[in-house]
């Protein structure tokens, strides 16, 4: 108990940190953290912290460079930082720069769920994100990168199964991330899918490659033949618009069964 008395202080200290930029600092505290009192300490004290704060400091780690709070914190506390991770965005970086900002994206979301190779955590981490409109909106717009290979797998999955599938022409690191969503949790698969392309209708009109114009023969349209992706832009717009003033815990409704069936 003496022990669990000293973490409100520790992450008050490291939020006091991250707020000052010293970010490096905070993971020096956090380090010692873990050499006084173990891993659970620290996803405790990260579990503390508030959800905007650890977005800052999980943030200033992405590409690759290793951190503790990356590894150790829980998959609900980083669900609830994920729905900060857009708020430092404005409507002109966005429409500018759409590909640079979905690329930090994906280093973020990335680094976060291969920082190990516990497929439990990783799981738990994909489950707790998509189970939020946020992440399933921030999942949606890195998948929309490569919506080609998106479209090829998402068919693959449907005709022989997320555990089979997997077999694509494209070596796009999108697809890992994808396959990692599919086969873990395939009701969040269906939910990122239909953030992606909102006016599909199982069974009715399937996911194809929209032809170029000069392609079409008679220039009537695609109809309902093919499902319109929603653009990166779009997505990070929506994803911006669901930075909440304060922290919210509303989960997005499960849809009750396969899209597929």
């Amino acid at each position: 108990m003496s022990e669990k008395a000293n973490y409100p202080a520790i992450s008050r200290q490291v939020s006091e940190l991250v707020l000052s930029g010293a970010t490096d600092h905070a993971e020096e505290a956090l380090n010692e953290t873990i050499e006084q009192y173990g891993d659970l300490a620290v996803a405790e004290v990260l579990e503390a912290m508030r959800p905007e704060i650890a977005s800052m400091h999980l943030s200033a780690f992405d590409g690759g460079k290793l951190s503790l709070a990356t590894l150790l914190i829980s998959p609900k506390a980083w669900a609830e930082s994920l729905a900060f991770f857009a708020a430092a965005w404005n409507v002109e970086q966005i429409e500018d720069e759409p590909e640079m900002l979905a690329e930090s994206l994906f280093a973020h979301i990335h680094g976060v769920l291969f920082a190990s190779d516990e497929l439990d955590r990783r799981a738990a981490l994909i489950h707790e994100a998509l189970s939020t409109d946020w992440g399933t909106t921030a999942f949606a717009a890195l998948l929309s990168t490569a919506i080609d290979e998106i479209i090829e797998l998402a068919n693959d999955i449907q005709a022989r199964g997320a555990q089979v599938a997997g077999q694509t022409s494209s070596d796009h690191d999108i697809i890992p991330l994808a396959l990692a969503i599919a086969r873990t949790d395939p009701d969040a698969w269906d939910r990122v899918l239909f953030e992606l392309f909102p006016d599909w209708q199982p069974g009715e009109n399937e996911l194809h490659v929209q032809p170029d114009e000069e392609d079409e023969p008679y220039g009537y349209g695609y109809g309902y033949e093919y499902a319109t992706p929603r653009s990166t832009q779009e997505l990070l717009i929506r994803l911006r618009k669901q930075v909440p003033g304060k922290v919210s815990t509303r989960l997005r409704p499960s849809m009750g069964e396969d899209i597929f069936a």
